[in-house]
């Protein structure tokens, strides 16, 4: 349950990072496309401002997605150490 758990909150944080890279990549393909006569700065500024929303849930995503995959994975390894204050059981005598 555990490594299914990381294994979620890795691919939310790497779906997170394919959408910021692919909001990157329309920028770019946007601006080298524009007429003769269009203001690339313009132009940057209305992208930008169309997809700030889509660059925040993009983080948002990666943050969401290690902090998930985190918790699992400290989660287990908390689990699996042994207690510190117990003492070993002592074995019983054979009859």
């Amino acid at each position: 349950m555990r490594s299914s758990v990381t294994a979620v909150g890795l691919g939310i944080a790497a779906g997170g990072l394919g959408l910021r890279a692919l909001v990157a990549l329309g920028r770019v393909l946007t601006l080298t496309d524009l007429p003769a006569h269009a203001d690339p700065g313009v132009a940057a500024g209305v992208y930008d401002t169309l997809t700030a929303i889509l660059r925040t849930t993009a983080w948002a995503a990666v943050a969401a997605g290690l902090a998930l995959a985190l918790t699992a994975w400290l989660s287990g390894r908390a689990r699996r150490s042994p207690p510190t204050d117990e003492a070993p059981a002592p074995a019983a005598d054979p009859p």
